[in-house]
């Protein structure tokens, strides 16, 4: 028996090494053949869960992290993970139930603050969500990425003057991150600053020139600005790369639909929805 635990302390080792280097697969087969011998360890249920989310099999991991809370309903990282995973297959009220415990057993978890906050977010409770940003904010001031939620939370509350604060702080910690350009793109142009705002969406394209969002608010912009051959530049461009959101998109919004009519008379094979 005692050899059997010094396996199973081995393939844990391994099973955690594999794991920290990506390798989710490996790391899998040595977290089962810890339990075949020793079902009892809740960790090793944990870890398990972790790398079948990583492998985007989330159902899965729910039941690991269901037996790891099973074991021991004390370990905020098994609700945590449940809560992750369920969250991946848009139980969001599950999932933050789960954000709640885990921030029961560890107050100052800031990941579970700002999964928490993006959970009420996915439920339209904005207020609540700011809230949680917020406290994750305090925790981390660093983490651009609660920057960015807050900002958005704040945008969908329509409190732009602050969301623009926020997204300034995104860029000031992450000046590369695109998408956080362009979200203050949105911010200028629900501001009407539309010539600053596209100089936002040109420097989300600059960094991923890819970034379909981006050319689309430069076409809401230039619209907005009565400029409709700049507007249906940006159109085609944001169309091509995402023809069924940006047809429906623009199609919606006025100034867009009427050059989305035209667009579609002259070249009624370039919209494919």
């Amino acid at each position: 028996m005692e050899h059997s635990f010094d396996s199973a302390a081995s393939w844990y080792t391994h099973g955690n090494v594999l794991y920290e280097l990506g390798h989710y697969e490996a790391a899998l087969i040595r977290y089962d053949k810890i339990i075949a011998v020793q079902p009892e360890l809740f960790e090793v249920w944990t870890y398990r869960g972790y790398a079948l989310k990583h492998l985007q099999r989330h159902r899965e991991a729910i039941a690991s992290f269901e037996q790891a809370i099973k074991i021991n309903p004390e370990h905020a990282m098994a609700w945590h993970g449940q809560g992750v995973a369920l969250a991946k297959t848009g139980d969001f009220e599950a999932a933050l139930t789960c954000f709640e415990r885990t921030l029961r057993i560890v107050p100052s978890d800031v990941k579970a603050w700002y999964n928490r906050g993006n959970a009420l977010t996915s439920l339209h409770r904005y207020q609540e969500s700011v809230t949680c940003f917020k406290r994750a904010l305090q925790l981390n001031p660093r983490d651009y990425k609660a920057w960015y939620s807050h900002s958005r939370a704040l945008s969908n509350l329509e409190r732009y003057e602050e969301a623009l604060t926020s997204i300034e702080q995104t860029l000031v910690i992450k000046p590369t991150c695109y998408y956080a350009w362009n979200h203050r793109g949105i911010i200028l142009s629900r501001l009407a600053q539309y010539e600053a705002a596209i100089a936002s969406f040109d420097r989300s394209l600059e960094l991923n020139p890819n970034d379909s969002a981006a050319l689309y608010g430069k076409a809401r912009c230039y619209a907005l600005q009565d400029r409709s051959e700049m507007a249906l530049n940006y159109l085609k461009r944001a169309i091509k790369l995402n023809p069924g959101l940006y047809h429906a998109l623009a199609k919606a919004e006025f100034n867009l639909g009427k050059l989305l009519q035209t667009m579609t008379h002259n070249s009624p094979l370039e919209v494919k929805c």
